[in-house]
């Protein structure tokens, strides 16, 4: 069932080359990499919303807590911003070590407790109001701050490209469950005012297609073995299955519930069994 995700949705899941314009990117620690291509584990994204400050233009902005990715002594890894107040751009940098220019990753772009930030390009607040308004009426978007992947002694985080946010920016599936979520518990985000009360408003369109896929490649593995089971049983004298064919079926004979199965339980399935060959994350 792997194989057959990988041939379906691996395009969507591209290894980093690690280039020479990469290490020269103040990123010496990737030399041991060079012409190497490694597996992306995870991608991590920062929630954004349209500045209200009108010197912005109405672009996007993070919503961002922390700027840190890993703080193990020895091993910092930080996001470092890169903004341009002139052409009001940004633009995120991986960087390892501490900062010794008077960055603070610690700071995001998170002003206060509660939902309050400010924008990263004029510095100007953005209430908690406001942000929860533009969450209601669906106008917030995302932006990929970093790109995670495998290393020989760990993880080795990597600035963002075009290319792997592109990929990520495809059509939602059309077989998308339309399951709701609780707004009276104030635990789930559904229950704190931001206008999202379906469970696949959680995930990014490329985090839809893979569980959709996986969801489809379950119930095609189901009928195919119990396809494969009934030939078998219809074979025998006997008009009975061995045992080794029994067992599957009796599992796959169990009434399938009206509603689909939760993603959630879907997913850590897979993941407990090893067939899935890439994670995704959102931050924010």
């Amino acid at each position: 069932m792997r194989d057959e995700a990988e041939k379906r949705i691996g395009h969507l899941y591209p290894k980093v080359k690690i280039t020479q314009e990469m290490v020269d990117d103040g990123r010496p620690d990737l030399k041991p990499y060079l012409g190497q291509e490694l597996t992306v584990i995870a991608w991590l994204w920062a929630r954004t919303v349209a500045s209200p400050d009108p010197s912005v233009g109405g672009k996007h902005v993070p919503l961002v807590r922390s700027f840190w990715l890993s703080k193990k002594k020895g091993k910092e890894t930080y996001v470092r911003p890169v903004v341009d107040r002139k052409k009001g751009t940004y633009e995120f940098k991986v960087r390892v070590g501490k900062p010794t220019d008077g960055f603070d990753p610690g700071k995001g772009t998170k002003l206060s407790r509660g939902a309050s930030f400010q924008c990263l390009i004029s510095g100007s607040p953005m209430e908690k109001s406001y942000i929860r308004k533009q969450f209601q009426e669906h106008k917030n978007s995302d932006v990929l701050l970093a790109i995670v992947c495998e290393g020989s002694g760990g993880r080795i985080y990597l600035s963002p490209t075009i290319e792997h946010e592109k990929l990520a920016r495809i059509p939602e599936p059309d077989n998308i469950p339309q399951e709701t979520m609780p707004t009276d518990c104030k635990d789930l985000l559904s229950g704190r005012g931001y206008g999202i009360t379906k469970w696949s408003e959680l995930f990014t369109p490329r985090q839809l297609t893979a569980l959709t896929t996986f969801s489809d490649l379950v119930a095609e593995a189901r009928k195919k073995v119990l396809e494969d089971a009934l030939d078998s049983i219809q074979k025998t004298e006997d008009r009975r299955a061995p045992p080794d064919i029994l067992t599957p079926v009796s599992c796959l004979l169990t009434p399938v519930p009206p509603t689909p199965t939760p993603w959630r339980r879907i997913w850590g399935l897979l993941l407990a069994r090893g067939l899935i060959f890439g994670h995704q994350s959102l931050v924010g």
